[in-house]
């Protein structure tokens, strides 16, 4: 029996292993794409206020500051929102594991499967 448990924490380890990986790749790619995004944005307004394009255009100087505030903001929900769904995958690949050794089982003794839960 400890062999089996081994065996299904083993498998539990690597489906959480691989969502996360597949997870972590996407979110890495999304932030290294948009951190340059923001960061251009952020040198153009700083070298426009301070070249004299802005320098004098206090209200279109705050209106590309709150731009850049809500790209940020959204980036971070975006990010946040990209986890989430990482973890959810990791949560559904652990109860496929779990909930399918249980329904294996379940089926051997003649007894109906259960429903695998959702997150």
């Amino acid at each position: 029996m400890a062999e089996s448990l081994n065996a299904i924490a083993g498998e539990i380890a690597e489906a959480w292993k691989q969502e996360l990986a597949e997870g972590w790749d996407q979110i890495s790619s999304f932030h290294k794409s948009q951190t340059k995004k923001i960061s251009k944005q952020a040198a153009l307004i700083s070298r426009m206020r301070t070249s004299g394009e802005l320098r004098d255009d206090d209200d279109m100087f705050e209106f590309l500051m709150e731009q850049l505030e809500d790209k940020i903001r959204n980036f971070a929900i975006a990010v946040a929102n990209l986890t989430a769904l990482t973890l959810e995958k990791a949560w559904n690949a652990s109860v496929g594991v779990v909930w399918g050794v249980i329904n294996k089982l379940l089926k051997g003794a003649g007894i109906s499967a259960v429903p695998i839960p959702k997150l």
